[in-house]
Parts: structure tokens; sequence; C-alpha cells
């Protein structure tokens, strides 16, 4: 009977290897007649169990003191050696479920990501194909051409209004040139200084009817529906057959709500000119409201 020279396990037959620890022992044997002299008497170390010479102080296979603890070899039964090999398969067995749940998580850490990059992948894609963003722009593009439409700003208006109002300033009494710089301001959506204007030129031609709806139209497209049909009404003090001007308080009036005295603006502009373009939209309108 042999001990492994690295553990101490007691080895029973011909090994290559410590069935305890794994080392070789083919020279690491050492005999049972060297470890003690008494083959009754041994000190079976507490910490690791190892059988030791009595004389020995301290164990050597873990190298505790051994405080003389003293027992018979036949009183070391199979089931204390197992416990001790236990104990290792135990501290084993949880090292390596420790270890493979740090794996397991770590696996799971690393499917969470590329799930949530796969689901994000997925709904950009989704929305490209879609049309959404291109849809957006589009939007965006048509608004501002809308928006430059309904103004009617261009570089040559406002060319020509920088000129004007030199002009204008320079002589306050050309009056054609203010009247010309009213329209071209109505033009470009500038309504108060059109109506600035405007105001210029009737005070001395107060009579014009179509200045007079013209800065009217001015203070509609401002919000201003009350002085708009005002001023409205005025022209056609002076020309009673303006044919615009009645369409123009039948929009304006429909604007404010005003459903009775618009519907009877529409039915005044069809009865002035019926095969008038002035006089087929006041019946359309007359007809739809």
């Amino acid at each position: 009977m042999n001990y492994c020279a690295e553990c101490g396990f007691k080895i029973e037959g011909e090994f290559k290897f410590c069935p305890n620890c794994g080392s070789q022992i083919n020279s690491g044997i050492i005999p049972r007649s060297s470890k003690t002299k008494n083959s009754e008497d041994i000190i079976i170390c507490k910490n690791c169990g190892e059988e030791n010479p009595v004389e020995n102080s301290d164990c050597f296979s873990c190298g505790i003191p051994l405080k003389g603890n003293k027992m018979k070899k036949n009183d070391l039964t199979r089931s204390e050696a197992k416990g001790n090999d236990s104990n290792q398969s135990s501290r084993k067995n949880i090292s390596d479920n420790q270890n493979r749940i740090k794996e397991e998580k770590v696996l799971d850490n690393k499917k969470i990501l590329i799930i949530s990059s796969a689901i994000v992948i997925i709904f950009i894609i989704a929305l490209v194909l879609s049309g959404v963003f291109d849809s957006g722009i589009t939007q965006n593009i048509t608004q501002v051409e809308n928006q430059s439409s309904e103004s009617g700003v261009n570089l040559a208006n406002l060319e020509e209004i920088n000129e004007l109002e030199k002009k204008v300033n320079a002589n306050p009494d050309d009056l054609e040139s203010a009247l010309h710089l009213a329209h071209l301001l109505q033009d470009s959506g500038m309504f108060e200084r059109a109506i600035s204007n405007y105001k210029k030129y009737l005070v001395k031609h107060p009579e014009n009817a179509d200045a007079r709806v013209d800065m009217a139209i001015c203070f509609y497209n401002m919000g201003d529906n009350t002085t708009a049909i005002s001023e409205m009404e005025a022209a056609l003090k002076y020309q009673p057959k303006h044919q615009i001007a009645h369409l123009n308080l039948g929009i304006v009036n429909l604007t404010a709500k005003n459903i009775e005295a618009s519907k009877e603006w529409f039915r005044k502009t069809a009865e002035l000119d019926p095969n008038s373009e002035a006089g087929k939209r006041a019946q359309e309108l007359l007809t739809s409201h």
C-alpha cells in the first residue's frame, strides 16, 4: 500500500495518477513504512484527513499543527474518507455552477442586445419602405412652394418695389407710381405698405373704385372684414355697377358668417352679368351655400 506524495491519499492498486488530486505518482509514491513507525498509531489531520506519524507536529500534507490528534488507524472509516472526497467534489461543483451561471448571464445579455438591435433595424426599414420620411420631406417642400406662390414675392418684384419707393419718396405727387407700387406690394403680400400707398392715391382720386376695392382686399387679407366691407361699399357709391365689388362683398360677408348678406350680394352680382366670370362664380357660390 502506498500514499500520494502530493496530497497523501492512500492508494490501493497500481495507478499512474493519484485518484484524489490527479498528480503523477510513478515517482512520487511514499511507502507506508516511511510515514509511520507504528502501524497502529497515527494522527489524523482535521483539516485534510491525512494520516501522519505520531512524531509529526505538523501535517506533512497541508502543514497545519496537528496538536496531538492521536487515534487508531482502524478507527478511520471509509465514510470519513469519502466525506473528504465529497467535500472537495462539492466545492468543485459549486465553482463549476457559478462559472456556468456567469456564462449564461453573459449569453443572455448578448441575446437581448442582438434581439433589440434587430427590432430597431426592422422598424427603421419598415419606415423607409412605407415612405414616411419621403412624404415628410415632400410635404415640407410643398408647404414652402405654396407659401411662396401665395405671397407672390419674387426678386423681380422686390427690385421694382425698391425703385418705385425711391421714386415716390423723391416725388410724392407722382400718384400713378404710388398706385402701381400699391399693386406690387399687394401682390407680394405686403398688405400694410400697400394700404399706405392706396390711401395716398385715393386722397386725390377717391372715385377710383378699382383702387378702393383693391385696398379693401388688403384689409380682408389682414383679417379686418369690417373695414373691407366698408371700403367696398364706399366703392359702389362711386360706381354702383362694379361687379367685382359685388362679388367680393359676397365673399367677405360669407367669411364673416353674414350668410344672408352674402347671398344677397351673390344674387346682385349674377344679375349684373350672369355670363361674365364674376357672374358665373357668384352663381356657383350661391348654389353651394
